[in-house]
C-alpha cells in the first residue's frame, strides 16, 4: 500500500480525531482507541492487511491498552492519591479546629436520625448517641466530611467554687 492510500489515512484521521475527543472528554478513554488507529497504521506500513484484521486488531489492542494503561494514565494526570492526602489533612485540619468546642442544638437529635447543630454561626448536621432536644449545648467530638458527632454536656457538672465572702459590686 502508499503511503498515502486511503486505508493510511483513514486510520490517521481516525487516531487523531479520537485524541481530540479525548481532550474535549473527561475520563482517559478515547486515547487508547487512537493509540489503536495508529497502530493499525503502523502496521499497514510494513505489510498490508485485509479489512477485516484491520479492524480486529484496532478493537484488540485499543482494548488491552484501555485495561493495562488507564489506572496509570489516571494516577498520573489526576493524582488520585494527592487529592485524597490533600483532602484528608485539611479536613484533620478543620476538625482539630472545632473539636471539644460547645454548639446550640437547633434540631432535635435522636439515635440514628441527625439533627442540627448551630456551630459559628452556621447550621451543621449532627449525629450522637443519645437524645438531644432543641435549646440543649453539647460538645463536639468529631467531624466527618459535613457531619459533626456531638455528645450531651452533663448539665449536672458542678459549678465553679466561688467564695462565701465574696463582694457584689
Amino acid at each position: 500500500m502508499s503511503l498515502f492510500g486511503s486505508e493510511v489515512l483513514f486510520w490517521f484521521v481516525l487516531g487523531f480525531v479520537l485524541l481530540i475527543l479525548e481532550i474535549a472528554t473527561p475520563g482517559i478513554v478515547f486515547v487508547f482507541f487512537g493509540l489503536g488507529a495508529w497502530l493499525v497504521m503502523g502496521l499497514l506500513f510494513l505489510f498490508p492487511l485485509s479489512q477485516f484484521f484491520q479492524f480486529l486488531i484496532f478493537i484488540v489492542t485499543s482494548v488491552i491498552f484501555l485495561f493495562l494503561l488507564r489506572r496509570h494514565l489516571k494516577n498520573i494526570f489526576y493524582k488520585n492519591k494527592l487529592e485524597k492526602r490533600v483532602d484528608s489533612l485539611s479536613e484533620g485540619m478543620i476538625a482539630s479546629n472545632y473539636l471539644g468546642r460547645e454548639v446550640d442544638v437547633i434540631q432535635d437529635i435522636n439515635p440514628g436520625y441527625p439533627g442540627v447543630v448551630e456551630l459559628n454561626g452556621t447550621n451543621w448536621t449532627a449525629r450522637c448517641d443519645e437524645t438531644l432536644v432543641a435549646g440543649q449545648r453539647a460538645k463536639v467530638l468529631d467531624i466527618v466530611g459535613l457531619v459533626i458527632t456531638v455528645a450531651k454536656i452533663n448539665e449536672l457538672a458542678p459549678a465553679k467554687p466561688t467564695e462565701p465572702n465574696d463582694p457584689k459590686p
